[in-house]
Formats: C-alpha cells, structure tokens, sequence
C-alpha cells in the first residue's frame, strides 16, 4: 500500500521568487507561504566568492521531471518510473505552464505513486535549462535522477546507476546508453551512444575525463544519476549557458561540472528507451534528417562568407572558464586547469584570420591544443582550413 502524502500544486516563476509571492501550498498544514521560502532559486549570477550551501539530503534519491505539453507521453514514464526495482523517495516535477492535461495526469498518478510527488507550474515559461534549475533547487535527494516527458525507463535503471554510486563515492554522475524507440514505444533497432558518434569513446573511456567533456556534449540528461556534490557546484547556472551562438543545456554544464569535481563514470547498457518524435525539444538526428543537417553545414562553411564561428568558439570558452572557476571552489585545481587549456584553445581557433595568416594561425591554434588527436579534432582542423582558404572569406572579427 503506498503510504499517504499530499501533493503541493504551488504557482511559481522568476517574477514570484523575485518578489517573494505569497502563493497557495496544498499541504498538511494548507497554509500560505511565502515562495522564495519555499525553495533555493537559481540566479543567473555566477559566484565569485564561493557556492551557495544548500541544504543537507533529507532522503535518499530524487528524480526531477520537467514537463511542458506533455499530455501525450507522461503517463508511460510516470508509470515506468513506478516500476523501478530501486524506487525513489521523491519526484520533484516542475511543469513550465503547459496549458494541455500535464498537470491533471501528473496529480492523478500522486494520488497512489508509491512515492511522494512534489509539483509546481511555473506562471509563465522559462524554458528547459532555466526550468531544470528550478527544479534541481528543489530536490532533498542525496542522489538525483534527471527524467524527460517522452521516455521509458526500464525496471533496472536506478538500481544499475545508484550501485555504481554505491560502490564508489568518488564518482559524481554515472549515466547508461539507451535504445531509441519510435512513436509507438517500439525499439528501431540503435543505440543512443553509437547514433550521437560517441559509442566508441565512451565504451574506450568508461571513466570519461573532463577533457573530454570540455570538447563535446557526450551524455544526455535522462541517462544520468548525479550525486548532490554536483548540485552544489553546478547551482546557480552561470549566464555564461545563455550565451547567444553557443547556448549550453543544462545536462551539459551538469556532467561537465560532474567531471571537474568528481569522476563520471558510463555505463555501457540501455537502462531505458529515448523516444524519437517530431515534437521533442532535444534528441538525436538519425536517416534523412541527419543528412540534412550535415549538407546545411557544409554549405553554411563552404558559401557562407558571414558566419562568424569565432562567436560560438568564444562563448564555449566563456563556459569552460565558468566550470573552471566553479572547480577552483572546490579544490579541484588540476581539473579547471584542464578545462581551461581547452578554453585556450577555442580562443585561439576564434581568431583564426585575424592577422592575414590564417594558416599560420591554424598552426598556432594546434599548438595551444585546439586540435585533438582524434576524428572530431581532425574535423574541426579540416573546418578552419575550408574556413581559411574559402574565396572571399568574411572579414568580421569574433565578439564575445
């Protein structure tokens, strides 16, 4: 029998937190209670001084959901996030106002969830990398999982990844490979690591360094299981992620921060299905769709005089310097060294052409390290060469 428990359906936003709203909290005590005492927001303000204390776990494991317009897939989840084999304590959903029946069919599974399930609606959308921050601030888990609207767990995935945690309290964030599914819940057939390029790494470095990181996204959000020291590091999110040419999710900035205080280890199994639909906000390109994407940038690098790539070299750096300083906080000095070589080395491909040397700044770039040894390095030079020898190349300079 689940254990009783109320569900808090609470208005929330940035302009409520700022204010310190009084909203309705349906709880044992149905009272009113200011918002901003009611859970830690996440500015966009980097901290230069130190890193907010948040409060110490009160449960064990807490899987945060972000939902908006999610009437179609949620309750599928919701019901294989029911079925682990290692159950959460809590399920800390934050709804971006959606206006179809999300939030009706996330109170219907509270009332007999074998888990406690905290809800809240934002007044008005923030979006996904901002909503995630809300609803991380919540979270009382000493590990926490990240969930999406549109996928099926399977029985074992918290159970695998919390062992991993279990058995190694130097790991930050364990995350798994998953099989795609279509519409209809049906397997195709691939992998999510071996679909995105990043199989072959992954399954080489099992322990994935941040440097590794620091060059290319190579997990995804719903495959994790974070430990709470990177909730401490990560919150609040830098406004660095904001950044208009190279914006960063925030599962990205997670397992990059994971990695530069910690060790993120991947789990080589599927521990759940990622769905492919049309109407998803993040995923993977696969068939016709990839081929496209890869024919609109090579045209985009061989005709498109007026691309300033610079700009998103630059803001990856900001980034990479913004992980690094969160690093130092925290001791972890020769991690945020890393990190910052990498950031070097997007300044130095940034101003790629600016001197009239554009090979020679190619060279220059390879000695700072902008350039690994591997394929996607070998890209990268291959691109800024196209770039450089490209007629009537561009002459606008990269900003920040």
């Amino acid at each position: 029998m689940p254990r009783p428990r109320a569900i808090g359906t609470m208005q929330s936003g940035p302009e409520a937190l700022a204010r310190g709203a009084a909203v309705r909290a349906v709880g044992p005590l149905d009272r009113t209670i200011p918002m901003a005492e009611q859970i830690h927001h996440p500015t966009n303000d980097d901290v230069p001084r130190g890193l907010p204390q948040l409060p110490r776990p009160e449960v064990d494991l807490s899987v945060v959901l972000c939902t908006w317009q999610g009437e179609r897939w949620i309750r599928v989840l919701l019901e294989s996030i029911a079925a682990q084999e290692r159950l959460p304590d809590e399920l800390v959903v934050q709804d971006d106002a959606s206006n179809d029946a999300t939030v009706e069919l996330i109170r219907a599974f509270a009332a007999d969830a074998p888990f406690d399930v905290r809800l809240e609606v934002n007044r008005r959308r923030v979006g996904s990398t901002a909503n995630f921050a809300l609803a991380l601030a919540r979270c009382r888990g000493r590990y926490l999982a990240l969930a999406d609207q549109d996928d099926v767990w399977y029985p074992s995935k918290l159970q695998c990844l919390a062992e991993e945690l279990d058995d190694d309290p130097t790991i930050t964030v364990a995350f798994s490979d998953a099989d795609l599914i279509g519409e209809d819940g049906h397997r195709l057939g691939r992998r999510l690591w071996d679909t995105r390029q990043v199989g072959r790494t992954l399954r080489r470095h099992p322990v994935v360094p941040e440097e590794l990181f620091a060059r290319r996204a190579l997990t995804t959000g719903c495959t994790m299981l974070m430990r709470r020291r990177v909730l401490e590091a990560a919150l609040p999110f830098p406004q660095e992620l904001d950044h208009p040419a190279a914006p960063m999710r925030h599962d990205r900035w997670l397992s990059l921060v994971a990695a530069a205080v910690g060790t993120v280890r991947a789990y080589p199994e599927p521990l759940l299905g990622f769905r492919l639909h049309e109407a998803q906000e993040t995923g993977v390109l696969v068939g016709p769709a990839l081929v496209g994407a890869l024919h609109r940038s090579a045209v985009e690098i061989a005709a498109d005089a007026d691309v300033d790539h610079g700009s998103s070299l630059l803001g990856r750096a900001a980034q990479l310097e913004a992980a690094a300083r969160r690093a130092d906080l925290l001791g972890d000095f020769i991690e945020a060294d890393a990190l910052r070589r990498v950031a070097d080395g997007n300044r130095a491909r940034a101003r790629i052409g600016e001197h009239g040397d554009g090979l020679g700044d190619i060279r220059r770039a390879a000695r700072y390290g902008a350039y690994p040894r591997s394929l996607p390095g070998m890209g990268s030079m291959a691109a800024d060469v196209v770039r450089v020898l490209r007629p009537n190349r561009g002459s606008r300079r990269a900003t920040t």
